[in-house]
């Protein structure tokens, strides 16, 4: 039997579809843009060595930026977390969508990285924090297979876009997807915890409270 203690609240399940969403459109992305590899090098007249750093980068980049959560965490509000990963995703994909040279291109792969950096933890930290225990088991396993389906999709999407239109649909057709996501999560996200001022500890990947 269900309690009212049990229930996840729609507030939640709103910031975790909002949070989700966007996580789901970074690991789409990525994985879709190694489809058009053979596209861009004819287009930007590039070598397959450069036009790998479409996907290394972007890898890099969120690598650098998900060990850090737990200080984002701490250190600033969630809603303000959000709304800073997805303008710089939307920001990233616009750039991208234009881009007139792979410079440009690589530059809004970089940006739309820091917003997936910050959004995917994001998601989990929400899951972990505010919905019932009864419950977590259930959305940790829905927030797994926000992460885990991108790449299973990722390449048929990019394939059809490619074929049937161009690569730069790939990017524009995520942009109203990511406008839902924003007003979604800016109406849902609720600050839980308090944030406080905090360093990071010389020699770990863990951050210590000042």
């Amino acid at each position: 039997m269900t309690t009212k203690t049990d229930r996840i609240s729609p507030r939640v399940i709103g910031a975790v579809l909002a949070t989700g969403l966007m996580s789901l459109s970074g690991v789409i992305v990525e994985t879709a843009m190694n489809i058009t590899f053979p596209t861009l090098m004819r287009e930007f007249d590039i070598t397959t060595g450069t036009v790998q750093w479409m996907t290394t980068l972007y890898l890099l980049i969120v690598a650098c930026i998900v060990p850090i959560s737990s200080y984002l965490k701490r250190r600033f509000p969630m809603k303000g977390l959000f709304v800073t990963a997805n303008l710089l995703f939307i920001a990233g994909i616009i750039v991208d969508a234009c881009a007139p040279s792979f410079a440009f291109l690589l530059t809004g792969r970089a940006i739309q990285a820091f917003g997936t950096g910050i959004a995917l933890p994001l998601m989990f930290n929400i899951i972990l924090e505010q919905v019932p225990l009864s419950r977590l088991g259930l959305m940790t396993g829905v927030g797994t297979l926000v992460t885990a389906i991108g790449p299973a999709i990722g390449p048929t999407y990019g394939g059809i876009l490619i074929t049937a239109l161009n690569w730069r649909y790939i990017f524009w057709i995520l942009v109203p997807f990511l406008v839902v996501a924003f007003f979604v999560g800016v109406n849902t996200i609720r600050q839980v915890t308090p944030t406080r001022t905090v360093r990071p500890s010389i020699g770990s990947a863990w951050w210590a409270s000042s």
